[in-house]
Parts: C-alpha cells; structure tokens; sequence
C-alpha cells in the first residue's frame, strides 16, 4: 500500500512538472497560456510532492525546479512600485458583467476615482445607458460592439479626440487617439475570449495587427481572460510598445472552486505606473485603478 501511494506521489509530481513547464510554452501553442493560468499551484503542489519524496535525489531536483520557477514568477511580476514625479493620468479598467444587478454603485465609484480616462467591457443591453449617464463627466467616448456578453468602451474626459480606430466585427477592441497635455496618444480597451481551447490565440493575432500600425504611444486596458506572465499579454503589449503595469494581482474568482487569477490588465509604455484593485461593486471582476505618467508623443 505504501508502495502504490509513493507511485502516485510520483505521478503527480511528474504531471505538474510538465504542466508547469507547458505553461511557459504558450508562444508554440496557446495550450500553453491555458496551463499558465495555473502555474502558481503547479508549481505548490510538485513542491508538496517534492517534500514527500524528499530523501529521493530527483524528487528533491524537481522540487528545486518548481521553487525556482515560483521565485522567478514573483521577481518577474511583483515589480516595485513608483514614486513618479511627472504629471499623472488616472484610469478606471472595468468589466461591468453583463448581467448585473445595476451601475449606479459604478458610476459613483468612477466619479469618485477622479479617472481621466474609463475603459469597459460588457456593456450589454441592460448596461447600455451608462455611457448616456456618464456623458457629461466623460463627452469623449468609443464603443463598439462585442457578442452577446456585451461591447467595449474607452470613455475620457479633459482630451480631444483626433482619430479613432474603427471597430471591427467580433474582436472586442474599441481605440482612438486623443491629444493629451503631453501630446497625442492611444487609448484602447479590449475584451479577449477564453484561451484554449477556446478562440483566443485567433483573436491575439487580430489585435495585434490592429495595433501594430498604430502611430504614436499607447495605452490600453480590459479584460484579457489571460494571466500577467501569459504569451497573449506578451503579444499584445509588443505590438502597442507596452509592458503591463503593477504587480500580479487577482481580478477575478474562476469557477468552480472561486480560484482567484488576475486577468484584468493595464498595458502603458514601458510598464510605467501603479495600480490599485478595486471592489468588485454589482461585477463579476474587480475594478483595477491606474496612476500613469501622461504618455509623451515621440519627437
């Protein structure tokens, strides 16, 4: 019986090593973003195993593996948080759910927050008149539809819009181009499906084409369904010459155990800024705040 259940220990050291490892494989595959999502208990549980196994040389090794991976992780997304001296931008990044209970208790909390700029997703129907009521507090806006979960919007007050990107069907990328007091820039929210096995590695590639071309610093926030360390955040943060902003943070409670997985992002040049998690309020996701440097146009 001991010797059975040391075989299994085994066995489920084995598989979380190769899950923990494919999870750094979502540039060959978007298997890999899937399993990325659950590196950090991955890597906890080949830990625990590795313990068990301890006076085994090699389960000590892949032990070793996974704390290194773990160690690697934190480094790489927890970065330092910033004093910047330069003149700031707020941003509001929330997905609304699109079948909440209401938005006034949103509405109040943007106001509050002081945001220059606002970006949504699922703005269904039912969610709809919120850009009608936020229009005196935030007159510049983009929405375009997105699928039966509702469309995304960017909503921005003390700008002037110069260019807008049009939206194109089933992507969930509304963006335009407003001139700011440090010059012109792009704002951008965006909604992504599921990774695989869902279409999302389908929908990265759109995105990026759109914006690749775009001239000019970018920023952009939404609801990615992908965590911080995954390929698709790398993929589009490299096409607008963006790095994602604050440490690694949960978002959102995966069913159907409520895991908690950080998937609502805020790219900005460089990575530049902090963030703050916001109450979930009448959603689904928390709310993420972002101070950011006022993004200045390339000479």
């Amino acid at each position: 019986m001991l010797k059975l259940c040391r075989v299994g220990i085994w066995a489920l050291l084995i598989l979380c090593i190769l899950s923990l490892m494919g999870g750094f494989l979502g540039v060959l595959h978007p298997l890999g973003d899937s399993l990325a999502v659950f590196r950090v208990p991955f890597a906890g549980l080949a830990m625990i195993c590795a313990f068990i196994l301890r006076r085994d040389a090699r389960a000590a090794l892949l032990g070793a593996v996974a704390t290194g991976v773990m160690l690697v992780n934190w480094l790489n997304h927890s970065p330092a948080a910033e004093n910047p001296t330069a003149q700031q931008l707020t941003l509001y990044q929330k997905n609304m759910l699109w079948r909440n209970d209401g938005n006034e208790s949103l509405m109040e909390a943007i106001r509050t927050s002081g945001a220059d700029i606002v970006t949504l997703e699922e703005i269904s129907r039912e969610n709809m008149p919120i850009l009608g009521d936020l229009q005196a507090d935030y007159p510049v806006q983009q929405f375009c539809p997105f699928r039966r979960v509702g469309g995304v919007a960017v909503l921005a007050r003390g700008v002037t819009a110069t260019n807008r990107l049009a939206c194109a069907e089933d992507l969930g990328l509304a963006a335009m181009e407003v001139e700011g007091p440090t010059g012109r820039f792009w704002v951008a929210a965006l909604h992504l499906p599921w990774p695989w096995p869902h279409e999302q590695a389908e929908h990265v590639d759109r995105v990026v084409k759109r914006l690749e071309p775009l001239d000019g610093p970018v920023i952009l926030a939404g609801d990615f369904n992908a965590v911080g360390w995954s390929n698709a955040v790398a993929q589009i943060g490299a096409a607008g010459g963006m790095a994602r902003v604050g440490p690694y943070a949960a978002t959102f409670d995966l069913p159907p155990l409520d895991f908690p997985i950080g998937i609502d992002h805020v790219l900005a040049p460089g990575g530049k800024g902090e963030i703050e998690i916001q109450p979930k309020l009448a959603s689904d996701h928390h709310g993420v705040l972002a101070h950011l440097p006022w993004p200045d146009t390339p000479q």
